[in-house]
């Protein structure tokens, strides 16, 4: 099941990319508009918008899937070690959902619980040799969604 969001933020690095990621996506069904320095598509899913601007050749990339790799790239930095690095997984798990602007919507889980989530699926990664981690999974590992 794909998860919808009220927004997905892309990052453009150029006018011609701007070009390219509005083609992309209207090739895609998705419409895009400008926001300050983002584009943005109203209620999608981040994986099927970033998975549009790939296939249309863009540059620009989804923030939410951006940052879900850079918290990819620290686990396999670390190589499993996480024990009493609680505070590091919140930040990335923050840095997650401020890039993505949706920190209003989620949280990170309780910092308990957010070391055994980052083991479990660096395991999962190690042992599947794919570093691809979808919207749904992150969320359903890392965060809670705040009450409305």
């Amino acid at each position: 099941m794909s998860r919808r969001e009220s927004i997905v933020r892309i990052r453009v690095a150029s006018p011609e990319d701007d070009a390219r990621c509005r083609q992309s996506l209207s090739a895609a069904g998705f419409s895009a508009e400008a926001s300050l320095t983002w584009l943005v598509v109203r209620d999608a899913d981040p994986d099927e918008v970033n998975a549009a601007l790939i296939a249309g050749g863009a540059l620009g990339r989804v923030a939410a899937r951006e940052a879900v790799a850079k918290l990819v790239g620290w686990l396999i930095d670390r190589q499993g070690a996480l024990a009493g690095r609680e505070r590091n997984v919140k930040a990335l798990v923050e840095r997650v959902l401020a890039d993505s602007a949706l920190a209003q919507r989620y949280a990170p889980r309780p910092d308990a619980a957010l070391v055994p989530a980052a083991a479990a699926l660096y395991e999962d990664l190690m042992a599947r040799g794919a570093p691809f981690v979808p919207w749904d999974r992150f969320l359903e590992l890392f965060c809670v969604e705040r009450a409305a």
